[in-house]
């Protein structure tokens, strides 16, 4: 059995689901994992991961839509709210979604259904470069 740590830094626009399917599998096909478990962790409060539909660029246009409604930008009716005002909205969006995924691999690839994809997340209104940390554990 072997295990694998490593980095994925992608840029993403504010207020967006950017898709990561590709840049993970080319890092699982790189790093010839075959089969196993991968966990993937995005190291901030103020983005998340999904596992979403990919055949219909309206999805993540609803999806975005949703949270805005759900969790709207209202300066000063927040209690936190340190230099940004899209800052504690953000971090209520992220929580209500996931911070982390664990996903099959399976013969080298994703074992992502044939409409779905992985997508950060982006909370904040400025796109910015996000970290994610993954775990690789199986053959």
């Amino acid at each position: 059995m072997k295990q694998a740590f490593f980095d994925l830094t992608v840029d993403v626009a504010g207020k967006s689901l950017h898709d990561i399917s590709k840049t993970v599998q080319d890092e699982v096909t790189s790093r010839e994992l075959c089969s196993g478990l991968l966990t993937i962790w995005c190291t901030h409060t103020g983005a998340s991961l999904l596992v979403q539909a990919n055949a219909d660029d309206d999805v993540a246009a609803d999806i975005v839509a949703f949270f805005e409604e759900l969790v709207p930008k209202r300066p000063g009716h927040y209690r936190h709210a340190p230099d940004q005002d899209d800052n504690a909205p953000s971090h209520l969006r992220a929580l209500l979604t996931q911070t982390q995924i664990s996903m099959p691999v399976e013969d080298g690839q994703l074992a992502l259904g044939k409409v779905q994809s992985l997508f950060v997340f982006e909370h904040r209104e400025v796109g910015r470069a996000r970290r994610l940390r993954l775990h690789f554990i199986g053959e």
